[in-house]
């Protein structure tokens, strides 16, 4: 649709009458002005209400799955348990955790259970679990070492925490190692071993008080099922809509993690403004099947789980292998799927080089299917074509796992325009881009479904909030500006986002709270936007990590660090600079498939491994053209266009504490960590002209 009746463009937002200012672009909402803010969804207005309502759509229907793994190796199919099923699971769970009296209320009155593993069947029964007992869930990243497990420990001063054998040793370590840490039963979901005894006992300490029980989740089940038989097990507390549900603790990029509380409110108006512009054929019902492989701690995926479980849905869990998540695809048959970037990315990327080594009538047929699609896509709006589909696109579909797919949602970074339209074309199906922060749990813009054939954005309001854009004048954002490297736009500044899907604040941080808060209920994201004159918001900056070069230019890292990692070449990018410097530079990790290809590809030795390639000039100059083509194709200026870069071979990992959880880099982490050859850069630099 790109035309209204009267010939206008069609706009895909509303903006509100009179409420632009000097400072900031008028309010915009979801173009239906039917549409209102709900506090529930299908009845329900806490979290407690929604698996309850799953349970009763379809009783008897397959709700969480997962896969067992032989001690070859072998991975069954998924093997489901039903709604009745899961539901007496968290009953028992809840009464066990009552009449063993684990969680005690903290310092502020909040009944805390921890949860610190990879997602699986039980981090949910635990989450509801918890819910029924009036209880609020603080959810620790996998990957999270003793460090930032300790802070968490002793910001929450919870007094139990359920994981898995892999999370004991650090979960011990953080506590033992605190002062003011107040936990006091560890709770394992994969029983308890006499070596996880032993290391618990070790980290014991009776003299300080240090003395944590150990227990097995099956206890605690086997416990409270035994208290539901005989009628002796307590009642439940659900908990009322403006109750916190969640800590989401966000990643800390340069300090400690901030303690986002979201409340049962929130994630039900999120939901319901997500809900309020899906067509009705597209609304999740017991049919639909979601694998759950983006991090549970991440709100993302969480309001995502939340929405299938209350609609009577399937989801199941990966097996917790990033290298195997294609196959967990292939045997789970997802009907939508959730995904970020990186994975689109990577999917993308290995179809492209694997069409490009076969080659030949392959490629050109390959190619031309491609373009016809592409060409439908975009001048028609059409996602399917009856020859190319049946001889290619369909077959790629199901080697993929993807047959049965009707929407993939992107969210938590940009999406690439290019892959985003590879994607549509490939599956034949709606390929949207989402935005919004834990802070507003994760609902502010979502791409309208019957608009196929743009990209670059990601869509107007959700139902649940409003937007406005506020100036940004040191960075030359203004709400007035009506072009954006030679677009047409309504507005450009950060994006202020209001409405009950905002988050309650920070756990014990009211200054971090103000700042991100307004007095009048804005949550001023840090992302700048702009909007498009159909009235879809498009993210293009970011307005911290940005810094001044010594010649006074504004240099916004991240964008440009989302610029060149669209390099076939580059897996990972560290962009620095800084006031003393005229020029940037750069710490690149190279894409380790695309540069193997191109060392066989031009005769290297195929047994050279990352470190020696990276020491190639061949490779730098391969990739530093690259780095140029790409900077002037997407419009970046000379001065944000690094000058040199060091290849590395060592990927930013959480284990190596170079990026977050959620894959944010760590900034100074960075710095220190390569200090030395950022120096070795500059000091290898010409002295820039003088201009006397």
């Amino acid at each position: 649709m790109s035309s209204s009746s009267n010939g206008e463009e069609w706009q895909w937002s509303r903006e509100l009458v009179n409420t632009e200012t000097d400072v900031s672009t008028a309010i915009r909402r979801t173009e239906d002005p039917l549409v209102s803010t709900q506090l529930g969804c299908d009845g329900c207005h806490t979290l407690y209400e929604t698996f309850r309502r799953g349970v009763s759509v379809n009783p008897m229907g397959p709700c969480l799955g997962f896969r067992a793994i032989s001690s070859s190796g072998y991975a069954t199919p998924y093997i489901y348990c039903s709604y009745t099923e899961i539901l007496a699971r968290m009953d028992a769970v809840t009464a066990g955790l009552q009449i063993m009296n684990l969680v005690e209320p903290n310092e502020d009155g909040m009944k805390l259970v921890g949860i610190y593993m990879k997602n699986c069947m039980e981090w949910s029964i635990v989450e509801y679990a918890t819910y029924s007992l009036g209880g609020i869930t603080v959810p620790f990243y996998d990957t999270l070492g003793p460090d930032t497990v300790q802070y968490i420990l002793e910001h929450t001063q919870m007094s139990v925490c359920v994981c898995t054998r892999g999370q004991l040793k650090a979960l011990c370590e953080a506590h033992s190692g605190s002062s003011s840490s107040k936990l006091k039963a560890i709770v394992v979901i994969d029983g308890v071993t006499p070596e996880a005894a032993a290391l618990v006992s070790s980290h014991n300490d009776k003299s300080s008080g240090k003395n944590v029980q150990l227990m097995s989740l099956a206890k605690v089940e086997t416990l409270g099922a035994q208290c539901i038989a005989s009628n002796r097990a307590p009642p439940h507390n659900p908990p009322s809509p403006e109750d916190v549900a969640t800590f989401c603790y966000t990643s800390g990029t340069t300090g400690n993690p901030k303690g986002a509380l979201l409340t049962h409110q929130n994630f039900l108006s999120a939901t319901s403004g997500m809900k309020d512009v899906v067509p009705a054929e597209f609304a999740f019902n017991p049919t639909d099947r979601h694998l759950s492989y983006l991090p549970m701690p991440h709100v993302f995926e969480r309001v995502v789980q939340m929405q299938m479980l209350m609609n009577g849905a399937s989801v199941a869990f990966f097996r917790g292998d990033p290298t195997k998540l294609i196959e967990d695809i292939q045997a789970c048959q997802p009907t939508f799927l959730p995904v970020a970037p990186r994975v689109l990315n990577k999917i993308h990327d290995k179809i492209m080089n694997g069409i490009e080594a076969v080659g030949g009538m392959k490629k050109k047929l390959f190619d031309a299917a491609l373009a016809a699609k592409m060409k439908g896509l975009k001048d028609h709006g059409k996602l399917t074509h009856a020859f190319y589909d049946a001889l290619i696109f369909n077959k790629i579909k199901k080697g993929l796992g993807m047959d049965c797919v009707k929407i993939v949602l992107s969210g938590s970074a940009p999406l690439s325009p290019n892959v985003m339209y590879f994607f549509r074309c490939l599956l034949g199906v709606r390929v949207i881009e989402g935005y919004g922060q834990t802070e507003g749990t994760a609902a502010a813009s979502l791409g309208c479904l019957d608009d196929v054939s743009t990209v670059g954005h990601v869509g107007p309001p959700v139902g649940s909030c409003e937007i406005k854009l506020t100036n940004v004048p040191e960075m030359n954002y203004l709400s007035t500006d009506t072009s954006h490297n030679g677009m047409a736009c309504r507005g450009r500044g950060e994006i202020c986002v209001r409405g009950p899907s905002v988050f309650k604040g920070y756990y014990k941080d009211e200054k971090k709270t103000r700042e991100t808060i307004d007095a009048d209920g804005w949550l001023l994201s840090g992302d700048i936007g702009l909007w498009r004159t159909d009235g879809n918001l498009q993210i293009i900056d970011r307005k911290k990590n940005i810094f001044k070069l010594s010649q006074g230019e504004y240099i916004a890292v991240e964008k440009i660090e989302n610029v060149l990692t669209q390099s076939l070449f580059i897996g990972q990018c560290f962009v620095y600079g800084d006031s003393f410097q005229s020029s940037l530079v750069a710490i690149v990790v190279p894409d380790e498939e695309a540069v193997a290809k191109w060392a066989a590809d031009n005769g290297g030795n195929t047994s050279s491994t990352m470190e020696q390639l990276c020491q190639s000039k061949d490779l730098y100059k391969l990739i530093m053209d690259d780095i140029k083509t790409i900077g002037r194709r997407n419009g970046l200026h000379g001065f944000e266009i690094p000058k040199a870069i060091h290849l590395e071979h060592q990927p930013f990992t959480v284990e190596n504490n170079l990026v977050t959880p959620t894959f944010k880099l760590k900034r100074i982490p960075l710095r220190q960590q390569y200090q030395s050859k950022i120096d070795e850069l500059y000091g290898a630099m010409p002295p820039p002209p003088s201009k006397l």
